[in-house]
């Protein structure tokens, strides 16, 4: 049993990824995509090369920032209607992840993606709120 608050918040924030990882690709494989979200994060250190395992290590640190951010400032703003908090949440860091992705590595280093990878992405992020809302409700601000 994991004993340290912030160390369970992050674990919660990694295991919130592998949903929205999953939805990602299946819209990959069926031709809705074109990246997954983990290749997507890899081109962030590779730029031009794809590769899963750094955008494994690079989604994974993002979560863990993100969930340990939004635990802290759901204890000091309250916690109530925490699902659609993260929901909103995830979507906002989603909105600025991507406007530096496209400032910085779209179009210079990779070809412009297609409008159906964006939706994919949106859609896996609210995955990936609704998964951390539920665990963070259930794990860490219980009623």
């Amino acid at each position: 049993m994991i004993q340290d608050r912030l160390l369970r918040i992050g674990v919660l924030g990694v295991l919130s990824t592998i949903p929205g990882e999953i939805a990602s690709k299946l819209f990959v494989h069926f031709g809705f995509g074109k990246f997954g979200i983990y290749e997507l994060s890899s081109l962030i250190i590779t730029f031009n090369r794809p590769v899963f395992t750094i955008g494994l290590m690079v989604d994974f640190l993002v979560s863990i920032v993100f969930a340990v951010l939004i635990s802290f400032i759901f204890e000091k703003f309250g916690s109530s209607h925490l699902v659609i908090k993260t929901i909103v949440c995830s979507l906002f860091t989603w909105l600025a992840c991507e406007l530096l992705f496209t400032t910085i590595i779209e179009g210079k280093y990779i070809d412009i993606r297609p409008i159906n990878d964006y939706y994919s992405h949106i859609f896996c992020t609210m995955i990936f709120g609704i998964i951390l809302g539920l665990l963070l409700k259930k794990f860490i601000f219980k009623s």
